[in-house]
């Protein structure tokens, strides 16, 4: 039988291919062509099918699918370190006040770098924090130009924000620097819709599809639950109306630019809907295509609710959330029929964008929150990253596993390294000891972007020196001093 011809094939590896059908290939292959996977099978069986113009020795790795981080917030890459545990960190005055476009296009090159090393090839960013820097498109357009420059998939999270609740005081106001001069412009909830509108039309399905947009509504439910940070009143039946006619026009958007909705949720908001919107509004706004972040605390008959409608979770492990909320009821969403995802959140003020950390903290927590480490084994945290990660960004039918047909995102992780040491059982090693420095290459839809875990496209030193300079540049421009810690380094104390 004559052999086809592809780009390359992946060979040697250990292949976990996350298909419920064929998980687990010893020796295995995988074979690209045109930006897709042609083949995966056994290496014997792929070398004898195809033939290849390029063939990446995988011996010694473990060969996975691309990670997908379906949650986090652009910005806080550049002001890590910046934290007190009362006044938290400056992403609200710094965003919105004292940032360029040139600052957040370096930001968006440090963020898709990090993830790139790390092994994620498709990754949600909101952009800026909550809600989403809609006042222009500009920080849209260039946190899209960088991931298309990086050559990863990304969904890009913009929308305007909530009636109640907005997160930002109001009238409205974002700063521009013009002509060496800020300016404050004011801009309105229907300013907000607009240029949400405008960024779906002009990237939703760019790159090929691999940019895609989510509209991102803050809470599209309502908050219930008291931010201790930001002191707010909680939503009574006054506020229903307007709430209510919110999450429709959401949806009304979602719907006619076939967009998902990503959102924020805690305890409360799907019973005050149920409650207050009604089970058919309810069941309107509610659907697959919604992601919700957080989730925590939610109770039972909230876990019931999202699961029958196949809602997407983003849970974070690394919160201040689990300290204020309790936990999101992880194994509960999961056999309620949710696709849950383990996200990092953004790379501030106290993680990283590094979700090989975030599967070993996922487990803790939940085993923590369950009273039993017999929950949560290693390969359901490990399609926490992967397949069911995707599913939660309904781009489950492009990424999230090896299989023939899908984007060519393909992840071979070195296991010879002295922390992962002997191996006696493939997914706990993995969880439990896998690091972003494993990472050896990474194929984003066919193309090798990390060689030998050298940047291929970018020039990392150039792009952390770059963010470097834009982040000195802000932070001038901000009071930090209630975001500094106070306490001498003298090992003593609270952390003040």
């Amino acid at each position: 039988m004559e052999r086809e011809t592809v780009d390359r094939i992946v060979a040697g590896g250990h292949v976990l291919t996350m298909e419920a059908a064929r998980p687990e290939i010893a020796d295995g292959a995988v074979a690209i062509r045109g930006g897709r996977i042609a083949g995966v099978g056994t290496r014997a069986a792929v070398e004898a099918a195809f033939v290849a113009a390029e063939t990446i020795d995988a011996r010694g790795c473990v060969v996975l699918p691309g990670l997908v981080d379906a949650y986090a917030h652009a910005g806080h890459g550049m002001i890590r370190g910046l934290f007190h545990p009362a006044a938290g960190w400056p992403a609200g005055p710094l965003y919105w006040h004292a940032t360029t476009p040139q600052w957040w296009r370096a930001e968006a090159r440090l963020a898709a770098l990090e993830r790139l090393k790390g092994g994620v090839t498709t990754g949600l960013s909101v952009i800026g924090a909550t809600p989403a820097r809609a006042d222009d498109t500009i920080f849209s357009d260039v946190n899209a130009e960088a991931y298309l420059e990086a050559g990863l998939g990304f969904v890009l999270a913009v929308g305007p924000p909530d009636p109640v609740f907005p997160h930002l005081p109001e009238p409205f106001e974002g700063s521009f620097l013009v002509d060496g001069r800020w300016e404050r412009r004011g801009f309105t909830h229907a300013d907000a819709e607009r240029v949400s509108l405008a960024v779906i039309d002009r990237w939703h399905g760019a790159g090929e599809g691999r940019i895609r947009v989510a509209l991102a509504p803050p809470y599209l439910l309502g908050r219930h639950v008291q931010h201790r940070r930001t002191p707010h009143r909680l939503p009574d039946v006054s506020d229903v109306p307007a709430m209510l006619a919110h999450a429709r026009r959401m949806r009304e958007i979602a719907d006619d630019r076939k967009v998902i909705l990503q959102t924020h949720m805690f305890a409360g908001s799907v019973d005050f809907a149920r409650a207050h919107f009604g089970d058919r509004d309810l069941d309107r706004i509610l659907g697959p295509d919604v992601l919700a972040c957080h989730s925590n605390g939610l109770g039972p008959e909230e876990v019931r609710v999202l699961g029958a409608h196949r809602v997407g979770i983003g849970t974070v492990a690394f919160t201040h959330e689990n300290l204020w909320y309790g936990m999101a009821p992880v194994p509960a969403l999961i056999a309620a029929g949710c696709a849950v995802a383990a996200t990092s959140d953004g790379a501030a003020p106290y993680t990283s964008l590094d979700l090989w950390r975030e599967m070993a903290r996922t487990a803790w927590n939940q085993w923590q929150a369950a009273g039993t480490q017999g929950v949560l084994p290693p390969e359901t945290l490990l399609r926490m990253v992967t397949i069911d990660a995707a599913r939660a960004l309904s781009l489950d039918d492009r990424v999230g596993s090896l299989a023939v047909g899908k984007d060519a995102d393909v992840v071979l992780m070195d296991l010879g390294t002295a922390h992962i040491g002997p191996i006696a059982d493939l997914a706990s090693s993995l969880v439990f000891f896998g690091q972003a420095a494993d990472v050896r290459t990474v194929i984003a839809k066919g193309e090798v972007l990390l060689r030998d875990r050298r940047p291929v496209r970018v020039d990392a030193d150039a792009v952390v020196a770059e963010a470097r300079e834009e982040a000195a540049k802000a932070l001038e421009r901000v009071d930090l001093g209630p975001y500094r810690r106070t306490v001498a380094w003298d090992g003593r104390g609270d952390w003040g």
